[in-house]
């Protein structure tokens, strides 16, 4: 048993420096090109495999804490990657069983993170700072996410938004576990907190840019529209 766990942290640090790799390069071709699709699918693979072999080394080791991050992984990898299949959301589309799963599960894990985070708190220890914020943080993205299930998005590149900030998100998450792995400083929290309040920014950037666009492109629409008629 203790020779598969050492192939599969090996793995899990190569799937991670796959991730790293191929993620700047999808983020850098936008434009939905073909660089972009293949980089986002070593990006998507690896990921997935990085997800699922921390939730098992995780478990192994008892270490919960990491079991509930590797969650928190999963649901920003997996809306982003499950948007692509659920474009027609504001034509009435309904989202499929997988996407209740992912949902539902996500915000117990969110609660958890907010749990065990309170509770390290009571007990004086500041590195609760890290599941209130990521538990925080991954419940407001399950609340936008039933709405957006339940009540029709009016914006028709809804899923394109949704998109972007899971896979970011995604991206987020690995950085922060090469971070952690490689800078250990008091208090311990900072390296788990740090790559967040760097590269969120860039994440709320970039969704901006694209409604932008999108906006522009609705109000072209709707004058074309109007001179038509006029």
């Amino acid at each position: 048993m203790e020779t598969i766990i050492t192939i599969l942290r090996y793995l899990h640090v190569a799937a991670g420096s796959i991730a790293l790799i191929a993620g700047p390069i999808a983020m850098a071709n936008q434009n939905g090109g073909k660089t972009h699709r293949i980089s986002g699918k070593a990006y998507l693979f690896s990921m997935f495999f990085i997800v699922l072999s921390s939730i098992i080394l995780s478990v192994y080791s008892g270490k919960w804490f990491l079991f509930m991050v590797g969650i928190f992984s999963l649901y920003l990898v997996g809306t982003g990657y499950r948007a692509l299949y659920l474009k027609n959301l504001h034509k009435g589309q309904k989202p499929y069983l997988i996407d209740w799963i992912l949902l539902y599960g996500s915000g117990i894990t969110a609660v958890a993170l907010l749990t065990w985070g309170a509770a390290s708190f009571y007990y004086q220890n500041s590195f609760g700072i890290v599941a209130i914020t990521f538990g925080f943080f991954m419940l407001r993205g399950v609340r936008n996410d039933y709405k957006r299930f339940t009540v029709p998005p009016t914006e028709k590149n809804h899923w394109l938004f949704s998109h972007i900030s899971g896979m970011i998100g995604g991206y987020i998450a690995t950085f922060t576990a090469f971070t952690v792995q490689n800078i250990h400083m008091n208090p311990s929290w900072v390296p788990w907190l740090v790559p967040s309040a760097v590269l969120v920014p860039f994440l709320v950037m970039t969704v901006r840019k694209f409604k932008k666009k999108s906006d522009k492109a609705k109000a072209l629409t709707l004058t074309m529209n109007v001179n038509h008629e006029g």
